[in-house]
């Protein structure tokens, strides 16, 4: 099954010399070296995108640090494609701003949160189970790094997973598209140096400091699940 990476963001040079890009932390997150699944990637920030929605039988939209609410001509042209998408029923995954710009160009509104900043462990409670993520615990800790959010939701979509401080941190559109408000595709590692980066810049330093501090040796997230809900979602496998 051929899955299109949308590169939406990109990480700080010297993160990603490290880290590499999203669409590597995808493919990472994605691949069981089974060969069910390869990858395309698509530079959309550069404003590349696949010459049909068939090009790909999947699709996942990446996180990024631009807003959705910028609405510049490479977001809007996103859009249109993912509606496309959506019409042509080729499921897609959508990670962060991904799952912003989905829910968007499906009907629904992207805000600044007035609850702020969202950053380092999160833990997110699942209110609705679809086939491909049974078996499920009740709750899912993954990093999180935004202070945008969903805060209508399209019709059609309905909340999968929330939190207090992320009313709408999951969403699905039926079988045709799910998404996350969280990263399942960053590492502790990634997300540590990420706020590293970013504290006393692009994030307040005390918030900055306070995420860190949850971020020890050893840390866990539920990236793993994620990962099998996802590729089960693509290759229409039963639940374990």
């Amino acid at each position: 099954m051929r899955i299109g990476i949308l590169e939406t963001g990109r990480p700080a040079p010297s993160l990603a010399a490290e880290y590499g890009s999203y669409p590597d932390m995808v493919a990472t997150l994605l691949a069981a070296g089974d060969g069910q699944l390869e990858f395309a990637r698509y530079a959309v920030l550069e404003d590349e995108l696949p010459a049909e929605v068939d090009d790909c039988d999947g699709y996942v939209v990446t996180g990024s640090r631009f807003a959705v609410m910028e609405e510049t001509p490479w977001m809007l042209r996103l859009e249109s494609f993912l509606r496309h998408a959506m019409a042509a029923e080729r499921p897609i995954f959508g990670i962060c701003f991904g799952h912003q710009i989905l829910a968007k160009a499906m009907g629904g509104v992207v805000k600044k949160a007035g609850q702020g900043w969202q950053l380092g462990l999160k833990r997110y409670h699942l209110v609705k189970r679809p086939d491909w993520m049974d078996p499920a615990p009740d709750s899912i800790v993954l990093n999180a790094f935004h202070q945008d959010q969903v805060q209508e939701i399209p019709d059609g979509a309905e909340i999968i997973a929330t939190a207090i401080a992320c009313p709408v941190a999951g969403l699905a559109y039926g079988d045709k598209a799910f998404s996350l408000q969280a990263h399942p595709e960053f590492s502790v590692e990634f997300e540590r140096a990420l706020l590293q980066a970013n504290s006393g810049k692009t994030v307040p330093t005390d918030l900055g400091r306070e995420a860190l501090s949850d971020l020890t040796a050893g840390t866990e997230t539920d990236a793993p699940l994620v990962a099998r809900w996802v590729r089960r979602f693509f290759l229409g496998q039963p639940p374990a």
